[in-house]
């Protein structure tokens, strides 16, 4: 696809699920738009991430429907895009045990179908558990994205649309005069731009506060591991209270005490929650014989409340924001609303009330 001369020139920083996901909507459209990061390109945040699709906090109604939008959106991204390493298989959730009905109740109100499941259609339908819950919670339209491959896959995408990839290139500052931006400074010269996305999730802070902006954000560390590979066990994902689990198309094994990860202090403990980790998965597939392949630590991209900082950044035109936790599921409804906002100028609409203004600075 061709560029559009008449489109803005869009520099994003920071290549994981977000940036990705944004340089493809906007290649999408025509746009001219060139991707910096200062490694390998998505290669950190997204790589660690448990990489789960849903739509949960329905007790949030305006947040569940930005998630349910997501979901939706990632269904025709698989049709869209040949190969996209996304499996939208299912999942079955029984952590909570004594919230389950109500839990079940609201997701399937809420649009993110969901029924309750007894033990004997849990053994049905997945008969490598080896104890089965009572009942959980069945949520066919959930799914995963593949974290070493999706944030590239999109890139690939998007440089097939027209996009540039600049990597690895050191991002030193946002350019600006007058109040607006003018682009990117880098250590390998200036990048001319009239709208620069700022995605680059935990350094996204550090990137605001030389524009003073304030982003205070949580990076909280979480420690996943992956066993070595193993026969097919199952297409779903499993989450309990003690262990949330998804099978890779490799074989591999993602593990987690939850989605997040654990949190580890030192090499000792990181080895001690690796064999615990470990262990409660043996038990959970009858003793399976899983052995450790790798693990990552990661910090992840959490605004302080907890919720998505995305928009523009108020006092200075041009300049956006887009940085979360959750960031593999609301990728897609992120980049559509983002892209919208460069190159129509649209209003906020449905990402308004998760503005970069609400922690205050420049008004």
């Amino acid at each position: 696809m061709r560029t559009s001369s008449g489109s803005p020139r869009t520099a994003i920083i920071g290549s994981g699920i977000i940036g990705a996901a944004l340089a493809c909507a906007l290649a999408r459209r025509g746009a001219r738009v060139t991707v910096l990061d200062e490694g390998i390109p998505a290669n950190r945040a997204t790589r660690g991430s448990f990489a789960w699709i849903n739509a949960h906090r329905p007790e949030d109604a305006a947040y569940f429907a930005l998630r349910l939008e997501s979901m939706r959106l990632w269904r025709g991204l698989v049709g869209e895009i040949d190969g996209l390493p996304v499996r939208l298989g299912g999942a079955l959730n029984w952590e909570g045990a004594e919230k389950i009905e109500t839990l079940a109740k609201a997701l399937d109100e809420g649009g993110n179908t969901a029924r309750l499941v007894s033990r004997a259609r849990i053994r049905e339908m997945e008969p490598a558990l080896a104890a089965p819950p009572e009942v959980a919670i069945d949520a066919p339209l959930e799914g995963v994205a593949d974290p070493d491959r999706i944030a590239g896959a999109l890139l690939v995408a998007a440089a097939a649309m027209g996009a540039e990839v600049r990597a690895p290139v050191t991002v030193t500052g946002i350019a600006s005069a007058n109040g607006r931006v003018t682009g990117v400074e880098t250590g390998g010269g200036p990048v001319e731009a009239e709208r620069v996305v700022v995605a680059a999730g935990k350094a996204t802070s550090a990137l605001l506060a030389a524009v003073d902006v304030p982003l205070p954000m949580k990076t909280p560390l979480g420690l996943l591991v992956r066993t070595a590979p193993v026969p097919r066990l199952s297409q779903r994902i499993f989450t309990s209270d003690e262990l949330h689990v998804w099978q890779m198309d490799d074989g591999r094994l993602i593990l987690g005490e939850d989605f997040g990860g654990s949190p580890v202090a030192s090499d000792a403990e990181r080895a001690e929650t690796e064999e615990r980790v470990l262990e409660r998965a043996r038990r959970a597939f009858g003793m399976a014989a899983l052995s450790l392949d790798s693990s990552t630590v990661t910090g992840r991209p959490v605004p302080e409340d907890g919720y998505p900082a995305v928009g523009r950044v108020p006092g200075m035109d041009g300049l956006l924001v887009a940085t979360m936790h959750s960031g593999v599921t609301l990728a897609p409804v992120m980049a559509r609303e983002v892209a919208a906002m460069v190159l129509d100028d649209a209003e906020a609409g449905m990402l308004a009330r998760y503005g970069v203004e609400r922690f205050g600075g420049a008004a």
